[in-house]
């Protein structure tokens, strides 16, 4: 059952730094209400918002907090439209978190009670797939950095797998938040087959190799890990499903990878300009 986030009520601050919350959203409507409820608590909330058609920037706006900040920068990556929040933040501090995320009354008051002695906190995540939490698998505890010194931090990874690179120690919070990443099944498997094209450009545009039967070994080897050595099996059916389609997005990674790296070379074969476009190409 999913859980009801509840409002936040400010915490007393004690000694802790003012913080920031830094958000990026993009019709968000069904999750960004209750995502700022649960930051009232902040000193200030930053919101990037990259062209939404539904009601999001119209709660954004009306919604109640003294210091919120709503900017429009247009999509090109989450790194770069995260790093974008993250400049706009006026405090050290900053809370970066997901539009479909949810603190809970008890990670908060954690915050609260933080020593604020090293220059970064992991929060693990409770992932629910339609109403239903996914307790194993790689989706559990699913630890992230989201809490840090802003001139210590910057989102750096790979599109759209991002993350947090830290100049500095970090520690994991106890308590996790709520993450409200797919309505159902059927949404997840749309927004897979977009992250895998996400992931094939900025592969091709590293010039990522691939060699005769990487497809099949990441196909085998995110089945097993999820399901198996993951414990994905005790989430019954949902278990299964998700280890059958991150396995199946690993594999279609790899294959329509070889596949562009084989079109783009038989490119330059059919323009006589030599193997070294695809390079060229793959740098771009």
């Amino acid at each position: 059952m999913t859980p009801k986030p509840v409002t936040a009520a400010a915490p007393k601050r004690s000694s802790r730094p003012p913080i920031s919350a830094a958000i990026i959203c993009y019709n968000e409507e069904r999750n960004i209400g209750r995502c700022l409820d649960a930051l009232r608590w902040c000193e200030q909330i930053v919101v990037v918002d990259s062209g939404s058609a539904d009601r999001t920037l119209q709660i954004v706006r009306q919604y109640p907090h003294p210091r919120i900040k709503l900017v429009y920068r247009p999509f090109d990556t989450y790194i770069a439209q995260k790093n974008s929040a993250l400049d706009r933040c006026d405090h050290e501090w900053v809370l970066s978190i997901d539009a479909d995320e949810v603190l809970p009354p008890r990670l908060i008051e954690e915050i609260a009670g933080l020593a604020f002695d090293v220059d970064g906190y992991s929060i693990g995540r409770r992932t629910f797939l339609g109403g239903r939490e996914i307790r194993y698998g790689t989706w559990s505890p699913d630890y992230q950095l989201r809490l840090f010194r802003r001139t210590r931090g910057r989102w750096g990874g790979s599109n759209p797998h991002e993350v947090v690179i830290l100049d500095g120690p970090s520690r994991r919070l106890m308590t996790r938040m709520l993450h409200y990443s797919y309505r159902s099944r059927k949404e997840f498997v749309e927004r897979n087959r977009k992250y895998t094209r996400m992931m094939v450009e900025y592969l091709r545009q590293q010039g990522r190799q691939t060699y005769f039967g990487e497809s099949l070994v990441h196909w085998l080897g995110n089945f097993v890990k999820s399901y198996v050595l993951r414990r994905g099996f005790l989430d019954g059916s949902a278990g299964l499903f998700l280890a059958w389609h991150i396995a199946n997005a690993s594999f279609m990674k790899y294959h329509l990878l070889a596949r562009r790296r084989k079109q783009c070379k038989q490119r330059d074969r059919s323009a006589s300009e030599g193997p070294g476009r695809c390079q060229t190409d793959a740098a771009a």
